[in-house]
């Protein structure tokens, strides 16, 4: 019997960086998270006004990356590399929340679909890939499974809760596997059936306290980062082994 199982390998990561251009008014509860040792995920509060109380779309992505889905097959007990296939401008974190009123009829695929938004319809293009079309999609609901697995994907669309003064806000939650980087927060208005852009807002997610010193070390320094660490190791072990001596 043949056995299938996904892995993604990280190739890049590139930043993304657009200009805010707010045609209504939103904002988020704060505009970096901090990533900690002990961070085991966030949640962010997006609130703002619009102006003729209608439908809402909000998308938050994460930067873009370049990721590898290797395809394994066991053969005798072991798992071994078959295929594989590179995708490109591939969000490494991405949520979707609309309002009631966008649900249930088809009328949110509709427009995810016209805007390419959501998983299933951005631009996940691969790279150099000598398999089938039909072949390349198998590996591309992979990479979205395991990011849904990873909550990286929402499953569903989160809700945005829009009030009668035209006051609205969602709740935005991230793991605490969310990546670091540049992530930006676009408002979508539903206008007469037509996705309109209102907003763009910029977040942040980077790392803080020691935890960000040992990834800015191993980043900006591998050489130094290199040999403290084999020092370390070393230290470890005569210590482990002065340790089983006294006992």
């Amino acid at each position: 019997m043949r056995f299938l199982k996904f892995t993604l390998v990280l190739i890049a990561v590139v930043t993304l960086s657009p200009a805010a251009k707010a045609q209504i008014a939103v904002d988020l509860s704060k505009h970096q998270i901090e990533i900690t040792s002990g961070f085991d995920g966030a949640e962010l509060l997006l609130f703002g006004y619009d102006t003729r109380g209608g439908e809402v779309v909000v998308i938050v992505r994460g930067p873009p990356e370049t990721i590898s889905v290797r395809e394994k097959e066991r053969t005798a007990g072991i798992w071994i590399n078959q295929n594989e296939v590179t995708f490109k401008n591939t969000p490494s974190f991405y949520f979707v929340a609309t309002t009631e009123g966008l649900r249930g009829d088809g009328t949110l695929e509709t427009i995810l679909e016209s805007l390419g938004i959501g998983p299933r319809y951005f631009g996940m293009t691969p790279v150099d890939s000598n398999l089938t079309p039909e072949r390349v999609n198998e590996f591309r609901e992979a990479l979205i499974t395991l990011r849904e697995r990873d909550q990286l994907y929402a499953k569903e669309p989160g809700h945005v809760l829009m009030r009668e003064d035209r006051l609205f806000r969602a709740q935005v939650p991230f793991p605490s596997s969310t990546p670091i980087g540049d992530y930006t927060v676009t408002l979508y208005e539903v206008i007469d059936g037509l996705p309109v852009l209102g907003a763009e807002v910029p977040l942040r997610v980077r790392k803080a306290g020691f935890g960000a010193f040992v990834y800015n070390t191993a980043h900006d320094h591998p050489a130094l980062y290199g040999i403290v660490a084999i020092l370390i190791a070393l230290v470890a072990g005569w210590f482990g082994g002065w340790a089983f001596r006294k006992s």
